[in-house]
């Protein structure tokens, strides 16, 4: 009932702006099939076919919805379906093309940092059971991953946390008992007193590594194109939102 009032309100608004004169809106299933081929091909928009309408329109459209934060919400309703008790976290680098090297406000302000392979951009991911993302953050390249990771703790909460020895931290650990999250990491070599890990769980935690594996899959992803982190962040929830919706564990 109520998807039947909004069909009905969006084909009023769309009578009166017909009536109003312009032309008339692309339809937003059209925009988004347009903003899918620029991110599995990479191409640039001024190149996405002229069927789906003009680029410039397009545009406008991905813009306007980055600014409304509209991917963040749609996985932050997607991830209320996460299922499992286990959280896997993880960080990957993503290799920065020089078409995005010199941004405006410079590269720190936008998430990218010098490595010793170059430019770089470190996604943080905080994955389901079956590897379908709860949790995702940025960082530049050089940041060590438990300071990457730190707007993530709070999608662990009242789960258990599977990381590798690089999160070995006691402050991270303590951080994460402040909010009832289990830890399941294996200790670094050389701990005088090494904490227990369950290897069942730390088995699976290959499901994060998989999770970057096919998003990375989309070449607006695995070779970073934009400039501004906010850009680049929204193609990243926009192709967690389809794997979402295609991979079923």
């Amino acid at each position: 009932m109520e998807a039947a009032k909004k069909i009905n309100r969006a084909r009023a608004k769309t009578r009166r702006r017909r009536l109003q004169g312009g032309r008339p809106p692309k339809d937003d299933r059209i925009v988004v099939t347009a903003i899918w081929h620029v991110l599995r091909t990479g191409c640039p928009w001024r190149d996405a076919p002229s069927c789906y309408g003009p680029w410039g329109s397009i545009y406008t459209r991905w813009r306007r919805w980055c600014a409304s934060g509209l991917w963040r919400r749609l996985l932050k309703r997607l991830a209320r379906r996460a299922q499992g008790a286990p959280r896997h976290v993880d960080c990957s680098h993503i290799k920065l093309n020089q078409d995005g090297a010199n941004p405006q406000g410079g590269q720190a302000a936008q998430a990218i940092g010098l490595t010793k392979g170059g430019l770089n951009t470190k996604l943080a991911a905080a994955v389901d059971r079956y590897g379908r993302a709860v949790g995702l953050c940025l960082a530049a390249g050089p940041r060590h991953d438990l300071h990457a990771v730190a707007p993530l703790p709070s999608t662990l909460r009242r789960h258990r946390c599977v990381a590798d020895k690089g999160f070995d931290s006691d402050s991270f650990r303590a951080r994460l008992r402040r909010q009832h999250t289990l830890c399941c990491i294996p200790p670094r070599r050389g701990r005088r007193q090494p904490a227990r890990f369950h290897r069942g769980y730390y088995r699976c935690r290959h499901q994060v590594e998989n999770f970057f594996g096919r998003i990375k899959k989309h070449l607006r992803i695995g070779m970073r194109y934009e400039k501004l982190a906010e850009t680049f962040f929204a193609f990243v929830q926009f192709a967690a939102i389809l794997d979402w919706l295609t991979h079923r564990g």
